[in-house]
């Protein structure tokens, strides 16, 4: 049995084991001003760039801690063996670290009377070094009108928090917000102060749901809301990035594509689609058996090997950053019970699972495939899907990283345009004693043949 809590020194142990270098590992602690999303050109030399992002994985909620219930935290706390909430944030910040992907979603509050309140304020103090946060600003009900106080205190909380490049205005007007039709009203309102107050800071669309065919009501919902947003008057682009999320109970490639494909041009519909980038703040993988008839038993196995599918299938359809809900299994309390709280790498010991052995503590085998996934395609850009099951995220400098695996029948995948001598090719998939194989592949003349089964590998270069 694994212990409840583990020194972040363990957490250090744990990366490198993973195959994160030292240096890799440290990298996470710097600024992620020290590195900016860039474009460097081909080895080459000729003009074709590759546009990278620091960090493609991270979490929604790490924090998980119930705040609006003190006994559900307390029970957490108690069943992972932390004495306090503060100690509890600490090893959700070093597992954040270990694993490559300290990139997180904070939750701003507008309480009404000029109040923004955190509600992940402690795990946030700890990751503002080197961290990669957004913001994401709310009103209470009812205060969805707002009030007077409401503008200068979104400038002052922007103008707090220069650690923060990205702000995100509402989450799921077409679910969560008692009156939709006041949303596109705070959206025109609260853009422009942002701008103001950082006019470097890019501006996120509050996240849709969950994807819809065009004849829902919820479609039709947000339909009506863009059409109020282009006729609002907004200081330049009304939003540089476009949020989308995605329950399942196993992900699927061309629903993914598909949702992609249909919001691209609902914004072009409106003439907002220009220059904007595609994000998914929300999407899990559960374990266990959730109450709710749609949904059926998941195991360790079908989590860790649709991980690498899901980022595979988003960021080729596009799809720059990937959120997923949590890090530790929360205690629960939201939609139908063992959905969300099965969405974590780590088990929290309580619920149904409890009775079937998984101590407070231990780790999904997705924890050691999303570290993988994490740390390999950190600074990439671009990703190309190559064939059934063959997908290239671009790199610095020629390099690139592949996601490889059995979608279509065949045993092995040949992989061209190669500039190494050799890969290196790993097991996404934890075997039974939590190891993740590896092999190593020559390359003859650019190209290499890699073997594949049904569980995705993870192919770089060395």
């Amino acid at each position: 049995m694994k212990p409840a809590t583990r020194p972040v020194a363990s957490l250090v142990a744990s990366a490198l084991a993973l195959g994160l270098s030292a240096a890799a590992w440290m990298s996470c602690g710097a600024s992620s001003e020290g590195t900016p999303q860039g474009t460097e050109s081909s080895p080459d030399g000729g003009s074709a760039a590759v546009t990278v992002i620091p960090y493609r994985l991270g979490f929604t909620g790490a924090a998980s801690l119930p705040g609006n219930d003190p006994a559900k935290a307390q029970q957490l706390l108690a069943a992972l063996g932390y004495s306090s909430g503060d100690q509890f944030h600490a090893a959700v910040d070093a597992h954040m670290r270990a694993l490559s992907a300290p990139m997180m979603r904070v939750h701003f509050m507008y309480t009404g009377g000029g109040k923004f309140v955190c509600t992940d304020e402690g795990l946030t103090r700890k990751m503002k070094a080197g961290a990669d946060l957004y913001g994401c600003v709310n009103p209470i009900p009812p205060l969805e009108s707002l009030d007077d106080s409401f503008d200068s205190a979104l400038a002052a909380l922007v103008a707090a928090h220069p650690e923060i490049s990205h702000w995100q205005l509402g989450n799921e007007p077409d679910l969560l917000w008692k009156d939709h039709t006041k949303f596109a009203p705070f959206f025109a309102r609260a853009q422009p102060l942002v701008r103001k107050a950082c006019p470097s800071c890019k501006i996120l669309l509050a996240g849709i749901s969950n994807q819809y065919d065009t004849g829902s009501d919820s479609y039709q919902r947000y339909d009506a809301m863009l059409a109020s947003i282009a006729a609002a008057p907004l200081t330049g682009r009304a939003f540089d990035v476009f949020d989308f999320h995605y329950y399942k109970e196993a992900p699927a490639r061309e629903e993914i594509a598909g949702a992609v494909r249909s919001y691209r041009a609902l914004l072009d519909k409106h003439d907002l689609g220009a220059g904007v980038s595609f994000w998914c703040t929300e999407t899990g993988l559960y374990t266990g058996d959730p109450d709710g008839p749609q949904m059926g038993p998941r195991t360790e196995e079908d989590q860790a090997r649709d991980l690498p599918r899901l980022v595979a299938w988003m960021s080729a359809a596009g799809v720059e950053r990937i959120y997923n809900w949590t890090l530790i299994e929360d205690a629960g309390g939201m939609g139908a019970a063992g959905f969300f709280s099965g969405m974590g790498l780590i088990y929290n010991g309580l619920g149904a699972e409890a009775a079937g052995g998984p101590p407070a503590g231990a780790q999904k085998k997705a924890y050691a495939t999303f570290g993988l996934l994490a740390a390999a395609l950190r600074d990439t850009g671009a990703a190309t899907r190559l064939g059934d099951g063959v997908y290239r995220f671009e790199g610095r400098a020629g390099k690139a990283a592949f996601i490889v695996w059995d979608e279509g029948g065949a045993s092995s995948v040949s992989l061209a345009g190669l500039t190494t001598q050799q890969l290196r090719v790993r097991e996404l998939v934890p075997d039974a004693e939590g190891n993740t194989p590896e092999q190593t592949v020559t390359v003859k003349e650019g190209t290499a043949t890699v073997p594949v089964g049904s569980s995705p590998k993870l192919v770089v270069g060395i």
